[in-house]
């Protein structure tokens, strides 16, 4: 039995290294210049509230490139870890936590420099994302935040893990016909009681 086991091994190796091998293959070229399409964006956002009706309180309607998911929903200034009250200052942290999380740009460019991609908002802001599972440090404005990027088949998963308790989990999937990129990030303050997860969806046509 163990001599059989033995001659099948090498081949099942070579199998999932062959798996590997394609599938690092068919992971999608997603360089270029992205625009949001408002239609489908806002289609996406319907279809959610259908799901779960009460998300329609928790992400107000925004144009594109203000912040969503502003909305109480629950968000509390108690600390869910100590239980005591949060500070001013932490409570702020919380809030821009969400709205950086939460950005619509109108148009995004992403570049790949080796194996990292360059995303460019229309303000500026860069983040790099290299899809090996390792966390940088970056900061935007007063907050640090902590990424974390890597492949799931051909979706791109980044775990953003912002000062002040909130993480957001962004998935980047792509089609080649049509060209479209689309952003399905989950927004959720972990330091406070009665958060709930929140979803938003964002639809980009490659231009």
């Amino acid at each position: 039995m163990w001599a059989g086991w033995s001659r099948k091994l090498p081949v099942a190796i070579v199998a999932i290294g062959s798996a590997m091998s394609v599938a690092a293959q068919d992971r999608p070229d997603v360089s270029g210049s992205w625009k949001l399409n408002h239609d489908l964006t806002a289609l996406a956002r319907a279809q959610e509230i259908e799901r779960e009706p009460n998300i329609g309180r928790r992400l107000p309607v925004g144009a594109a490139g203000s912040p969503m998911g502003m909305g109480g929903g629950g968000r509390g200034p108690t600390d869910v870890n100590s239980g005591s009250r949060r500070s001013s200052e932490e409570v702020a942290k919380a809030r821009e936590g969400v709205r950086l999380a939460s950005l619509v740009p109108e148009r995004l460019t992403i570049a790949k420099d080796g194996k990292t991609f360059v995303v460019t908002d229309p303000a500026g802001v860069t983040q790099r994302l290299t899809p090996d599972g390792k966390t940088t440090k970056s900061e935007i404005g007063a907050l640090t935040i902590d990424t974390k990027a890597k492949w799931d088949g051909t979706t791109l998963v980044v775990e953003r893990k912002f000062e002040g308790g909130v993480k957001a989990s962004d998935r980047y999937s792509f089609t080649a016909e049509p060209r479209r990129l689309v952003i399905v990030t989950k927004v959720e303050d972990t330091s406070a009681l009665g958060d709930r997860p929140r979803t938003l969806h964002r639809v980009y046509d490659g231009s």
